[in-house]
């Protein structure tokens, strides 16, 4: 990198500047804010957002759909961070949730925001369902015959006309992980088209139901856009199906699941958003339906990163190990998913590299962030950031090893603020009892 000149690491937010003294090497910025001035305000680990990478990603999904009606839903269970939430309902967004307690995070920050809410998920509870309908949420995604017939006693009981689409299941690879797709009659979510039919005859014939639209969601982490055509092909010809036999419907919720390049990539977001576009209103043509995203990982994933201290270097024969202060308890998709994340130091202080382990302090051999990583030089005390954790980081957090939730800033220019303070061990004991 040539002295003096800025590196973009993540468009458009995350960025390697020289510091102030340009004597010293470059730094990772956030926006305006060095990440090294975070870790000493904040400390570690610490999960750091940019507001400005979330607004253009809101601004590309509206862009890129601006032909058709369309309402973006953002998925909670991404990122359900009250600071995060409250960002996004102010660009106009609606959500999608898939729990009661999901949908209690939106009310918090904006009750207005129950009328953009879609609300899926295979096992809501009858209390979630009642909680959905006093808050006069826009749509009920249902995902079985038994759910249908609970939520219309529910709907009878309070006299409130539930509107309501059913989760197809078009029997589609969504050529993702296997713990993350959604879309085949082997998976647990949706119905079968010729199952639906009669479900959705079954559903006009309720007092307290109103059939409006078809949703379908096949998985996530998707990046090969012909998935999401495919699939919503199928839907088209079903709707196009309901309407011939009297059913007025006027929204398809074509889910979410569109993936983010966790690695370095040459395309920018504007380019994937397009494509993706195109396959989903090429596939809907000519229905005149209003449209509902869901889109998650997309809007937070590439927004946020883990900032975390290397503790000690350790050495077992050959095997170097970098262990660090995060831990799987804090980001469990390389555990989980055996995920990748790049990861870089803060500060740039060294030329040379080294194959290392990256791994946490919890007692288990899946504590990891990288294995056989071939990173900078790194010494104790060093900082470094694991990117792209924005999106099924905090929000799968656990307190396992007794080990506190992460604190969460969210940096607007030169600013930042915490939206999830520090959680400590007395904390967690509040609700138990000895």
């Amino acid at each position: 990198m040539t002295p003096g000149k800025a590196e973009i690491v993540r468009a458009p937010s995350f960025v390697y500047r020289p510091t102030v003294d340009r004597s010293q090497p470059t730094a990772l910025f956030c926006e305006a804010v060095p990440v090294i001035r975070l870790a000493e305000r904040y400390g570690t680990p610490l999960y750091i957002y940019s507001t400005e990478m979330i607004h253009a990603r809101l601004k590309a999904f509206r862009r890129a759909f601006r032909s058709v009606p369309h309402t973006l839903c953002y998925s909670v269970k991404a990122n359900g961070t009250l600071g995060i939430l409250r960002l996004i309902a102010r660009e106009g967004a609606g959500f999608d949730v898939v729990s009661g307690g999901e949908l209690e995070r939106v009310l918090r920050v904006k009750r207005a925001a129950a009328r953009s809410v879609v609300f899926s998920g295979v096992g809501k509870t009858v209390q979630e369902m009642e909680l959905a309908l006093r808050a006069g949420i826009l749509l009920f995604n249902v995902e079985s015959a038994s759910e249908l017939r609970v939520l219309a006693a529910m709907a009878a009981r309070l006299k409130k006309r539930a509107a309501v689409a059913l989760r197809v299941n078009p029997d589609v690879s969504a050529k993702t992980h296997p713990y993350i797709s959604t879309g085949l009659h082997k998976h647990k979510f949706g119905v079968p088209i010729l199952e639906a039919r009669e479900l959705y005859a079954e559903a006009g014939r309720h007092a307290f139901l109103q059939v409006v639209g078809v949703s379908v969601h096949i998985g996530s982490q998707i990046t090969d856009v012909s998935s999401f055509q495919e699939a919503l092909g199928r839907v088209a010809n079903f709707v196009r199906e309901l309407r011939d036999s009297g059913h007025d419907l006027r929204y398809v919720d074509a889910g979410g699941g569109l993936g983010i390049s966790y690695e370095a990539s040459d395309r920018n977001f504007s380019e994937e958003i397009t494509e993706y576009a195109r396959a989903v209103i090429g596939a809907l043509h000519g229905l005149e339906v209003h449209l509902l995203l869901e889109p998650g990982r997309s809007i937070v994933g590439a927004a946020g990163v883990l900032l975390t201290r290397v503790l000690y270097r350790k050495t077992n024969n050959n095997k170097r190990f970098l262990i660090v202060d995060a831990a799987m308890n804090d980001l469990i998709r390389p555990a989980l998913y055996g995920a990748h994340h790049d990861i870089l130091p803060v500060v740039r202080s060294s030329e040379t590299a080294e194959v290392a382990d990256v791994v946490g302090p919890v007692c288990e051999t899946g504590d990891f962030f990288a294995r056989d990583r071939q990173l900078p030089v790194t010494q104790e005390g060093d900082l470094l950031v694991i990117l792209d954790s924005g999106a099924y980081g905090a929000a799968l957090g656990s307190n396992y090893n007794t080990r506190g939730r992460t604190q969460e800033v969210l940096v607007q220019g030169s600013k930042a603020r915490v939206i999830r303070r520090p959680e400590s061990v007395r904390d967690q004991l509040r609700l138990e009892m000895p």
